[in-house]
């Protein structure tokens, strides 16, 4: 609570909610203008239903996380455009989407978002990177990437996380023939200096 987070990727803006309803303040921001429309629109319903005693402290704007526009702040989140493929079962038209070309594309993107918005956590500071994606360079090679270029950063297992979900070092690992439930992937990052 009352930590300073910048949701850089936010739409549709579930995560910026849920973190704006434990008491922190959020910026919400999507390069897109119509996904953050819809960001706008949810923040709006989720106010009304928290009732007029609580306000969420979450705050949009549109700014592109491949240069995001903010200093320094607790927690940056990042739930970065992905390929998908842990959304399958929901939506089975991704598998026509994904090819060779738009994975490479993707996770040179996804990349460039890391890197760039790792400027924005200072020591002691926490840096989530998410995807609904299977493919391990989306993930796991992803963050082993980022690691080696970015030593002052390490994996930090989450606190409230069920010990089946996470691998070997603490990131979230959600297979969906495993649990049922779409796929998903996530690493929580600390910064140490």
């Amino acid at each position: 609570p009352d930590a300073r987070v910048a949701d850089l990727c936010a739409a549709p803006g579930g995560k910026a909610i849920a973190l704006g309803a434990k008491g922190n303040m959020v910026l919400a921001a999507d390069a897109s203008l119509r996904r953050l429309r819809l960001v706008r629109e949810n923040v709006r319903r989720a106010q009304e239903m928290a009732g007029e005693g609580r306000h969420l402290r979450v705050y949009t704007a549109q700014a592109d996380a491949r240069s995001p526009a903010v200093g320094e702040v607790d927690m940056v989140l990042l739930d970065v455009p992905c390929t998908g493929t842990g959304t399958l079962r929901r939506s089975p038209d991704v598998r026509w989407k994904v090819t060779p070309a738009r994975l490479a594309a993707l996770t040179a993107l996804q990349e460039r978002i890391l890197h760039v918005c790792a400027e924005a956590v200072p020591k002691g500071g926490i840096l989530v990177y998410s995807t609904c994606s299977l493919e391990p360079e989306e993930n796991e090679d992803q963050i082993a990437a980022f690691l080696r270029k970015h030593p002052d950063f390490r994996v930090e297992a989450g606190s409230g996380v069920d010990e089946r979900y996470l691998d070997g070092l603490g990131q979230l690992c959600v297979l969906p023939q495993s649990f049922g439930f779409d796929g998903t992937f996530a690493a929580r990052l600390r910064r140490s200096r």
